[in-house]
């Protein structure tokens, strides 16, 4: 098993409950931006990806749409929903597919950045001994503009 794959589908499985009137005022501007993700106990390997935030997708970008778009079918129970301006964490459990999982998430945000940690404690096979792991991930405009390639709208 793929453990950091596995997490990384995971991960969206604390985002839904975010997804609300906290974050409901909190969009990204528009630009290019990078996105760099590690799983620092596993690996020293950072993954960079560059992407561009049109303006009409800007406009349709907040944070809580971010968050929510990457759980699709889960289930979870929150025991801390902690959300100020710039900041946020989550603790719950969640099931998916069959696969239990408990989560901490926590991060800072602004109209230009995201940065989260994300601890995922996996039981993926019943009777085995549950497996943790942690994601870092921090994403930054690094440009205000879209090189000309790289707009799709």
């Amino acid at each position: 098993m793929h453990i950091p794959l596995l997490v990384a589908g995971l991960s969206g499985l604390v985002t839904l409950p975010i997804a609300g009137a906290a974050f409901a005022g909190t969009t990204f501007l528009p630009g290019l931006y990078e996105t760099r993700v590690s799983y620092p106990e596993q690996s020293s390997d950072v993954e960079t990806t560059q992407d561009c935030l049109t303006q009409a997708e800007a406009a349709q970008a907040s944070l809580e749409r971010r968050l929510a778009e990457a759980l699709q079918e889960a289930d979870c129970t929150y025991t801390q929903r902690s959300i100020a301006a710039d900041a946020f964490t989550i603790v719950g459990s969640c099931s998916s597919g069959g696969v239990a999982s408990q989560i901490e998430q926590s991060g800072t945000y602004s109209p230009t950045s995201l940065v989260m940690r994300l601890r995922t404690t996996v039981a993926a096979i019943p009777g085995a001994s549950p497996v943790s792991v942690t994601l870092l991930m921090n994403s930054r405009r690094v440009s205000a503009s879209c090189p000309a390639n790289r707009i799709d709208d």
